[in-house]
């Protein structure tokens, strides 16, 4: 089964028990009790007991083979300040549908090493199943300070987790005894202090949160703290010593040209109007997670954190025309950091002619904040 797994690309295969996750739930709400999960979490306190309770996911089900499959590719140079830099699992195709055909292919070659058609249904990120508490039972790897699987022998923690629930009836792994030690380079290096304490994130604070899940704004006071980063973050990954020399992915649907790439040209992003041509060019990667109103606004924070040439001009006229009243706002704030006398002029002819009374006091204020 491990030499399966190896052969098409994973990394480490492990076998884990389909029991209950009781003191693994017991973390999990309490987590959710302080309001870490922001505003995820009305769908995961739905039922906390089923992301605890693997054997729910397929009740014919032995046990489930955990694997883990690299994503890292190595980053070029930064191109320039109108790009914003994608977290590496997002370079190239959407996991989501790229994982699941090779766990089909998988089970196929498993059947026919036994010899026999194999019950089974596979997942990966897309069932209520706590992964990376399931994976640290079977042993894929530990969790760190930075709640990443961090898997033995120097795999570090850029790989996906994926999962074959089968009818196999194979022995479960016991847990991988790995351990952070003293290092607090992941809690040090996080812009805006999301890990609260070692294996806890604030997601309310953490980049991939703000930059994906969240639906909203992003609240004034962390949108400098983005940098250049427009889709997630890979600082708690990138400082690790267990990613000192990351095995790199050896599926061509991660590699950068088979998707969107390490970095974005934010104007480009800008002057996307429809919701199809969006689709057109981020719907097969994991980019358009946060639809356009999202992955604007992403852009218009980091167009105001790298201030590009031009960029005066670019931020104006991209307000000037958007009908949301959300992305103006950002705009404007971008445009604010400017602080040059041609970026107020433009920022108050912005402000004068808005309608929304919240969306024009902020531009109001973000005017007064660069003078």
């Amino acid at each position: 089964m491990v030499e399966t797994a190896l052969e098409m690309g994973f990394v480490r295969a492990v076998v884990a028990s389909l029991e209950p996750m009781e003191a693994e739930r017991q973390f999990f709400e309490a987590w959710l009790d302080k309001g870490y999960a922001g505003s995820m979490g009305w769908w995961m306190k739905r039922n906390p007991y089923s992301r605890t309770s693997p054997q729910l996911l397929h009740p014919d089900a032995y046990c489930a083979i955990v694997l883990s499959v690299p994503y890292y590719t190595p980053s070029p140079a930064d191109p320039g300040r109108q790009f914003g830099k994608v977290a590496r699992y997002a370079v190239g195709l959407d996991y989501h549908d790229v994982i699941p055909a090779k766990l089909a292919i998988l089970k196929e070659r498993l059947e026919a090493r036994l010899g026999r058609p194999l019950l089974g249904k596979y997942f990966t990120d897309d069932v209520e199943l706590y992964e990376p508490a399931f994976a640290n039972r079977a042993g894929l790897g530990f969790i760190g300070k930075n709640t990443m699987i961090i898997g033995p022998k120097l795999l570090g923690s850029y790989h996906f987790i994926a999962e074959l629930f089968t009818d196999l009836e194979l022995e479960a792994d016991e847990p991988y005894r790995g351990t952070c030690g003293e290092c607090v380079r992941c809690s040090v290096a996080c812009p805006t202090n999301a890990i609260v304490e070692p294996g806890v994130i604030d997601a309310r604070l953490c980049i991939p949160y703000l930059t994906i899940e969240n639906k909203g704004e992003i609240p004034l006071a962390l949108r400098e703290k983005l940098g250049s980063l427009v889709f997630g973050c890979d600082i708690c990954q990138e400082v690790c010593p267990y990613n000192q020399r990351p095995p790199e992915t050896i599926w061509d649907e991660f590699q950068p040209d088979a998707g969107v790439g390490h970095y974005l040209d934010l104007y480009s992003v800008l002057a996307i109007r429809e919701k199809k041509e969006f689709m057109d060019r981020f719907g097969k990667s994991a980019v358009s997670r946060p639809k356009r109103k999202g992955l604007i606004r992403n852009s218009l924070v980091v167009l105001g954190n790298r201030t590009p040439d031009h960029g005066e001009k670019v931020l104006f006229d991209f307000a000037f025309n958007e009908p949301e009243a959300m992305l103006r706002e950002h705009a404007a704030w971008a445009l604010s950091r400017y602080n040059t006398s041609r970026a107020r002029n433009l920022l108050e002819q912005l402000a004068s002619r808005e309608t929304e009374e919240t969306v024009r006091n902020k531009m109001f204020l973000h005017l007064q904040q660069s003078a």
